[in-house]
């Protein structure tokens, strides 16, 4: 009743709806659409859960603004290395409009991903590219980035003695989670470093930063 009384107001009718139901009350996309709700939520809601919906319902008007706006780059360090070589940099993450806001940032720094959706996918990448840097989403269908990090790990290991053994890429979690012990998680299961989402561009430059050194080294 709430949101047929919201989309009758002309003045306030571009409200973007997302209802919270629980298991016992949920909606068809066809009802959805017909009471000009955006999406719905399950409680309890999931803190990625709840960002995935937020990027679905506001993300296409989010993303063109980010796309359209050209901006300078951010300052980086004299001389940083992964300016200047050709990077192959693999994107996992479900959201499409993620995927364009990220894409979008690593522009700016000069580089170019390659995005596939679920932690299936990655695997499937990384045996034919030897892609040296890996952005992880941690919570994507089918397989999720904790997951796939683990069976990176456990083939860079099998493979370590073998003639022609790839170096060890480079996985940095990227996670809506908040939670103490988040971070400890990844880097338990083999990630590198963690950035929390929505990514920020300071925050993906630091981390870039930190690869860098990391490779140096």
């Amino acid at each position: 009743m709430l949101a047929r009384a919201i989309k009758a107001d002309p003045a306030i009718a571009a409200t973007r709806l997302v209802i919270l139901t629980s298991l016992g009350h949920l909606m068809t996309r066809a009802e959805l659409h017909a009471e000009g709700i955006a999406d719905y939520l399950v409680k309890p809601v999931k803190q990625s859960r709840l960002l995935d919906s937020l990027v679905d319902v506001m993300g296409p008007v989010v993303s063109e603004r980010i796309l359209a706006r050209p901006g300078p780059a951010p300052a980086l360090p004299a001389g940083a290395g992964f300016l200047r070589a050709k990077v192959r940099i693999l994107l996992a993450e479900d959201n499409v409009v993620n995927q364009k806001v990220a894409q979008a940032q690593l522009k700016k720094l000069g580089l170019t991903a390659d995005a596939v959706a679920n932690g299936l996918e990655v695997l499937q990448a990384l045996e034919g590219i030897p892609y040296e840097l890996v952005l992880m989403d941690c919570q994507m269908p089918e397989m999720d980035g904790y997951e796939a990090t683990q069976l990176i790990r456990q083939r860079e290991h099998d493979a370590a003695n073998s003639p022609g053994a790839r170096r060890r890429v480079y996985i940095i979690a990227m996670t809506a989670n908040a939670m103490e012990g988040d971070r400890e998680r990844c880097l338990a299961v083999g990630m590198d470093d963690y950035m929390s989402k929505p990514v920020r561009e300071a925050d993906l430059r630091d981390a870039l930063e930190r690869w860098q050194k990391a490779q140096e080294g």
